[in-house]
């Protein structure tokens, strides 16, 4: 067990130290958050998750009860250092959600470890956390004791538009009296119900780009500008306001000491690429040529003037005759992307692993960068694609016919829903339709890409821009749309931009031209 948090002298509860105010540290009385109304809020890659583990263990070491309710089964890491419950579909969770008696857990929470509400792979979560919650909620009503509801994601189960589970809006309504805190975890504070969002007293504010969201965060600001740098805040950097601090102060979030999961890197180590409007996108995609500090990549290891050298040139004849004149070589810098994906493996001991893979940043293939650049199927043909029909493909059998009723079927919807998708894909040459009788069937005529995986990240380094820096064409949000279609229950969590160097040469012997490429490390011909 971890030793407990440090108290007041002057008090019995126990300090949370989420961080540092400079070079002070930061720290918020247990109770504030025990029982009170929070909001965590902050954009994809602005470190939310990571510093609602940082409250979690904090709230372990000071013996303070609660449960959060963990929609990507990312706090199982708790397990690592503290004594925490975790409920899940999981074979090596401690408890299984099939197994679990609700009303038992609710009765036992306040007077044992904090639960990991672990619902990623659960079948209704809605349907469960209601039902707990609850229990939960009458449980802690009847004994009048401080317990402490985390929900990450709060956008899917109390949501601005669409149904919401009613217990939430009791416990931020009347919980505090009874002793029932709550603590709300979102990316998008526009999709959240702004009647429970309006009574978070506290608040953790993180880096937020859409307009939206950012108007609805001005309402904490009350009395204060919005300050102009959220948008560009770094990770693991938030305001504090309410009831954490009586004027809005930046705050570092400090590292964790435990993992995402078992195995999810920290954040810290991560390259973050949250999500912004199109046209900022617009803005990052393509390097900008003439600024060395634009580019990381991979520096070339010999100049153009040492091509004629290094090339492999042809003869008029096998053995002798006139040789191949080098008219040109130019460097070119091209586009590539390293992706970091956090992937489960295992069957029967589950684990979150961060593996790595490099897409070509003109066409999408995969790539293998060995002693030189070697382009694989990658994600090309399926760029463009939803998730929802990147299942239908999958669903679809390569080695016979399927009619729609049939795929529709195995995929739980109704053969209408299914019309739109299998058009989509007829249409991108991913499935072939034919008909047999009066029934129409359908057949996959293509076999997914096998990812040429990495276990640790490639070093980059600063490169200057000398030759010419090729367009860069990935859209990253249809790739990250991709991903999570080929890969359920992974996360793309970091996507770096970076150059490699090409040699671009032209060889001419009397009227033939012919144009090969050079790796710029090693000087062996590549076909990109």
């Amino acid at each position: 067990m971890e030793k407990a948090a440090a108290t007041r002298p002057d008090a019995k509860e126990p300090v949370l130290h989420l961080g540092w105010d400079g070079e002070a540290p930061f720290e918020v009385d247990a109770n504030v958050l025990a029982t009170g109304r929070t909001c965590v809020i902050g954009a994809s890659g602005s470190g939310k998750s990571y510093a609602v583990s940082v409250i979690c263990e904090e709230l372990c070491k000071g013996q303070v009860p609660f449960a959060i309710v963990d929609t990507e089964g990312e706090h199982s890491g708790l397990k690592e250092k503290f004594d925490v419950i975790w409920v899940a579909d999981d074979p090596s969770a401690d408890v299984r959600w099939s197994d679990l008696d609700v009303s038992e857990l609710a009765s036992q929470a306040p007077d044992i470890a904090p639960l990991i509400l672990d619902v990623s792979e659960t079948e209704n979560p809605r349907e469960v956390i209601g039902g707990l919650l609850s229990a939960l909620y009458l449980e802690v009503e009847r004994r009048r004791t401080p317990y402490l509801v985390i929900v990450e994601e709060a956008d899917r189960f109390v949501p601005q538009n669409g149904e919401r589970l009613p217990i939430f809006g009791e416990v931020a309504r009347r919980g505090r009296k009874r002793g029932m805190g709550l603590m709300v975890c979102t990316q998008r504070p526009s999709l959240v119900d702004k009647n429970i969002l309006s009574q978070c007293g506290n608040q953790l504010i993180g880096k937020l780009v859409i307009k939206n969201d950012l108007q609805a965060v001005a309402q904490f600001f009350s009395g204060h500008e919005l300050p102009k740098y959220l948008t560009t805040l770094p990770a693991g950097r938030f305001y504090a306001m309410g009831g954490l601090s009586s004027s809005p102060r930046s705050i570092a979030i400090r590292k964790k000491d435990t993992r995402y999961g078992g195995g999810t890197p920290k954040l810290g180590a991560r390259v973050v690429k949250p999500f912004v409007p199109g046209a900022v996108k617009a803005a990052r995609a393509q390097p900008r040529a003439g600024r060395k500090e634009d580019l990381l990549g991979i520096n070339p290891t010999f100049r153009p003037e040492d091509v004629p050298d290094i090339v492999k040139r042809d003869k008029s004849f096998i053995f002798f005759g006139k040789e191949e004149t080098v008219a040109n070589a130019e460097l070119v810098l091209r586009p590539m992307v390293e992706m970091g994906v956090a992937v489960k493996t295992g069957v029967i001991k589950r684990r979150i692993e961060m593996r790595y893979l490099i897409v070509d940043g003109q066409t999408g293939k995969f790539v293998e960068l060995g002693d030189a650049p070697v382009l694989f199927e990658g994600f090309q043909r399926l760029m463009g694609l939803t998730s929802d029909q990147i299942e239908v493909l999958k669903t679809t059998p390569p080695d016979k016919e399927a009619s729609a009723l049939e795929i529709a079927n195995k995929l739980g919807l109704s053969k209408e829903m299914l019309r739109r998708p299998i058009r989509v894909l007829e249409e991108k040459r991913l499935v072939r339709s034919s008909e047999i009788g009066r029934a129409k069937v359908y057949r996959r005529i293509f076999s997914f890409p096998d990812p040429q995986w990495h276990q640790s990240e490639r070093p980059l380094e600063a490169v200057e821009p000398k030759g010419r820096v090729e367009e860069y064409k990935l859209d990253e949000g249809k790739v990250r749309e991709v991903v999570r279609g080929l890969m359920p229950h992974s996360d793309v969590q970091s996507f770096k931009r970076f150059v490699y160097p090409l040699y671009r040469v032209e060889l001419i012997m009397r009227r033939r031209k012919r144009v090969v490429w050079l790796d710029g490390t090693t000087g062996k011909e590549v076909h990109p």
